[in-house]
């Protein structure tokens, strides 16, 4: 089998930095090269992209350069990369797409036996599905993501929970007393409300998550001016390393998405319980198909539950061994990689 997957027109591959898609992506292709039945994974990315370089059945197609900007025309881009590696696409069995636009379905449109699966990173924008020969295959990271596009589509989509790295997220039983915000420096994730329940609990917290490419830049300032450095503490973008001793350090991560918006999936959390720090969040997508409720974290319904359970301490009840374990069986690169090939298998019997 040879698959071709598309990551987006904005940010490189680099598994050492802040990664969404791009770190699925990369997680996905490196993972799939490890099984027999793949002949070779192409992956069409910013140039720039790392990865590793003992996997002879990689093959990376670099296409433009990452942005740089947050306020940009972003289809342009895309469309300038998709001029870049159409012309490959013909050649391979499957083509897994990542990004938010439609423009591979003019592909499907020119070769209709093409077999294209659309894995959709964010809650759906579309107002139809893509008007093209056989139904569209597509993917969702999280069961309320894919209720969500079956609904608004009128189409069946299938579930296939993202993956990570095991071996970047070392684990560590020990744990300091300091609760962790580990998200995008935006009003969607609560870091306000993250701020408010440190103050409200007589307790302590760190601040750190992406803060240049974000929504609003006063809501960063905002959200610095209610850190006093001591209580809670502020520290924005990190770095790999950084990161890493935040998650294994952190008492619990507290996850904060604020209605409307929907967690599509959460790597926060599947990193944070891969360290052997235990989650508690507000109830929303995929973080509620990832904590195990009382066993790997809590899941909440409103904030003055998740205060109840800081004040009574309860996360101490948590066995950093079960979030580990968790990761492990269900949300490891390997185990996201080979549900992906068995949706593949389906799709080419279709």
């Amino acid at each position: 089998m040879k698959i071709f997957i598309i990551s987006t027109a904005e940010k490189a591959v680099d598994f050492r930095k802040y990664g969404g898609t791009e770190l699925v992506v990369g997680d996905l292709a490196t993972a799939l090269c490890e099984f027999d039945e793949v002949e070779e994974v192409a992956v069409a990315c910013c140039k720039g992209s790392i990865f590793p370089e003992n996997l002879p059945k990689l093959r990376v197609i670099e296409t433009v350069e990452e942005s740089t900007e947050v306020y940009h025309d972003w289809l342009t881009k895309e469309e300038k990369a998709y001029r870049v590696y159409e012309k490959y696409l013909k050649d391979y069995d499957i083509i897994v797409d990542n990004i938010g636009s439609d423009l591979v379905y003019d592909h499907k449109i020119a070769h209709p036996d093409a077999k294209i699966c659309h894995v959709f990173h964010g809650t759906c924008v579309w107002n139809r599905a893509p008007r093209i020969h056989g139904d569209p295959c597509f993917i969702a990271a999280s069961r309320a993501q894919a209720m969500n596009i079956s609904n608004r589509l009128g189409i069946r989509c299938g579930r296939i929970p993202h993956g990570i790295d095991t071996s970047l997220y070392p684990f560590k039983a020990e744990k300091g007393d300091r609760y962790l915000s580990a998200n995008r420096i935006c009003s969607d994730k609560g870091i306000l409300e993250f701020i408010q329940l440190m103050k409200d609990s007589h307790t302590r917290g760190d601040v750190c998550g992406e803060d240049r490419f974000v929504a609003s830049q006063d809501y960063v300032e905002e959200v610095k001016s209610r850190c006093d450095g001591s209580q809670v503490r502020y520290y924005g973008t990190v770095t790999y390393e950084e990161k890493i001793k935040f998650l294994q350090n952190a008492k619990a991560v507290i996850s904060l998405p604020m209605y409307p918006f929907m967690e599509i999936f959460g790597l926060h959390v599947t990193e944070a319980m891969c360290c052997g720090t235990p989650v508690i969040a507000l109830r929303s997508g995929g973080v509620t198909d990832q904590i195990k409720d009382g066993v790997t974290g809590f899941l909440c319904d409103a904030l003055d539950e998740i205060r109840e359970i800081i004040v009574s301490d309860k996360v101490s009840e948590i066995d950093p061994y079960e979030c580990r374990r968790r990761v492990e069986e269900h949300f490891s690169k390997e185990v996201m990689a080979k549900n992906y090939l068995e949706f593949f298998k389906e799709v080419l019997k279709s």
